[in-house]
């Protein structure tokens, strides 16, 4: 198995997840789904091995992202192209979308998807819908899964006010196209910013409700250990379950990305100064994480909270975790209401912020309650966050 800092892991690479698979697979034959995790957990890698998998499951597959989509039609564009990358199954498609989109005079089917006229004006619903129309009918159910759905509805919104009411009409579509073309298309969505928590913010519940939570966790103990010592056995590094357990321990939640990140660490103390990777050498490269130059490895945590929930209940999300960071056991309910009273005056509306906010962050991996208190989920986090974030 080979070490993958920050880019997504396919084939041997890829690590356990079995549970997780199993899960999926089971939820697919009946719902779509809208896998909720943080950034870094590992779901562009699942999303990858469910679609390798997807055969002996009765799925045809494919996967595509919309975080550089600049508008609605670049968005169904490319779920066409993602379709016509898998040349074997798009060549059987081609006859029955030219059939289907027959009367629309502004698109060509072709070998490579889908071609626009730009003489033409062709609504991109009607091209979806044409897509979705063809597979339901087809013989095999297909899964197609879309990453940073997110961003791209992020994208609109910024737009102002004409951008957040194609925003919600884009959604709106989408849903509906999820539910005419259910028989034999299964979707699953999912993206870095939290779907859910933005049309929790919008009042766009009603956009989602078709979609069933798919939760996405770091591994639990047991699991982490395992990876670890893989990872280890793979580069003949001597690493003891002594100094796996204080790799978890000082990342306080085992996420594959920033357990690989302290394994890097560890690796290139061994092969450049002959440093043994012990206890005293996870904590240094602790240390060194919590430098600036490594500041890439956390920034996103502070700026992801402008980009999900905007202002003011950014500002005021960092206000609680400002606070939360300054003890390792977080703060309970009260404490932190105390600390939001400085920005909201009224005992009402500061309550159902600062409920809405705890959600959120419990919900994108910041906080976790424990015994009535919120704290930190991740100590790398807490740690950097206290140091160099506030």
């Amino acid at each position: 198995m080979k070490l993958n800092v920050g880019n997504p892991v396919e084939g041997d690479d890829f690590f356990d997840r079995e549970k997780e698979q199993q899960r999926a697979w089971r939820k697919l034959e009946s719902s779509h789904l809208l896998m909720l995790a943080p950034r870094r957990i590992g779901k562009t890698s699942l999303i990858l091995r469910l679609c390798e998998t997807a055969d002996p499951h009765g799925f045809q597959a494919v996967q595509c992202s919309f975080a550089r989509c600049g508008n609605e039609q670049e968005c169904v564009n490319l779920l066409f192209h993602s379709l016509a990358e898998q040349e074997s199954r798009w060549k059987h498609l081609i006859d029955p979308l030219k059939t289907a989109l027959g009367k629309l005079k502004g698109v060509k089917i072709g070998p490579v998807g889908i071609d626009w006229q730009p003489s033409q004006s062709t609504d991109w619903r009607e091209v979806g819908d044409a897509l979705g129309k063809v597979l339901d009918a087809g013989d095999t159910p297909w899964l197609i899964c879309v990453d940073e759905v997110p961003v791209f509805v992020i994208s609109l919104i910024k737009q102002g006010e004409d951008g957040k009411r194609r925003a919600r009409a884009f959604l709106n579509w989408f849903r509906d196209l999820r539910q005419r073309h259910y028989k034999k298309v299964k979707w699953l969505l999912a993206g870095s910013i939290g779907l859910d928590t933005i049309a929790a913010r919008l009042g766009w519940g009603d956009t989602i409700n078709d979609l069933e939570p798919f939760p996405l966790a770091a591994f639990d103990e047991a699991t982490a250990l395992a990876f670890l010592s893989k990872l280890a056995a793979s580069y003949d590094l001597p690493l003891e379950e002594s100094a796996c357990k204080a790799i978890i321990k000082r990342v306080g939640w085992p996420v594959p990305y920033y357990l690989q990140v302290m394994f890097s660490q560890l690796r290139d103390d061994w092969a450049d100064n002959q440093a043994k990777p012990d206890e005293a050498a996870v904590e240094r490269a602790f240390e060194r994480l919590l430098a600036p130059a490594y500041r890439v490895h956390f920034d996103y945590w502070r700026q992801r909270l402008d980009e999900e929930l905007g202002q003011p209940e950014a500002s005021h999300a960092t206000l609680l975790l400002d606070h939360a960071s300054q003890d390792v056991n977080g703060l309970n309910r009260d404490a932190l209401g105390q600390a939001l009273s400085t920005r909201i005056q009224d005992p009402d509306e500061r309550d159902r912020i600062l409920r809405y906010l705890l959600d959120v962050l419990g919900g994108d991996g910041y906080l976790v309650e424990r015994d009535g208190r919120y704290a930190f989920r991740m100590e790398l986090l807490r740690v950097y966050w206290q140091r160099r974030l506030r």
